[in-house]
């Protein structure tokens, strides 16, 4: 990828990503680039990001520029004309397992588990993290899984918050968020406002 507009010709769903200044402006109430800093991930008005295209969409979106575009990556992927869909027939098999227990029983939650876990396999070992191991009764250095992924990884994580964020920037200006997770916020919306606010573009 050579310019900003060859990058934003891509598509949410593709594995593209780009590492870009950028400036929000004042009335956007969630920025939404991350900016990984020795205390954790945060997200500034202002500054540099290595991210997924979904992510730099929705920055767009709001309004967001982008002063210099350093460098761009795209990774071609066609399994059976299906895209990068990699993981959706284990995926399918999880979801058809799962609804075939009542919700809250062993079996349901096994199979809810089983389909929440790829996405840590895919990120396993990428950063240093020691692990309690229960065997040898002391903590080790977790190891990379046999689908560590850093490509998926980044494109899981940079969807989902893009998805968020789009969501949070559609909210009402009178309600607030208290809490954000990679998959989730806490707010005081009705339910009504929320589902109004996650239909997007």
């Amino acid at each position: 990828i050579e310019t900003l507009n060859e990058l934003m010709s891509y598509l949410p769903v593709d594995l593209a990503f780009a590492n870009v200044d950028f400036e929000f402006p004042e009335n956007v109430r969630f920025p939404c680039l991350p900016v990984r800093t020795d205390q954790g991930i945060i997200f500034p008005r202002k500054g540099n990001t290595t991210t997924h295209i979904s992510e730099l969409k929705v920055a767009e979106s709001l309004g967001c520029v982008f002063p210099k575009f350093y460098e761009g990556r795209y990774i071609p992927t066609n399994r059976n004309g299906r895209g990068n869909r990699v993981f959706m027939g284990f995926l399918q098999d999880c979801v058809r397992n799962r609804k075939e227990h009542d919700k809250g029983t062993l079996m349901n939650l096994f199979w809810k588990e089983v389909a929440n876990s790829t996405y840590g396999k895919l990120a396993q070992g990428l950063r240093k993290r020691r692990v309690y191991n229960l065997e040898d009764d002391d903590s080790k250095e977790l190891e990379e899984s046999k689908i560590t992924n850093p490509v998926f990884a980044s494109f899981v994580t940079g969807f989902a918050r893009g998805v968020l964020s789009e969501i949070m920037n559609n909210l009402p200006k009178d309600k607030i968020v208290f809490s954000v997770t990679t998959d989730g916020f806490l707010t005081n919306c009705s339910e009504e406002e929320l589902e109004e606010s996650a239909k997007g573009q």
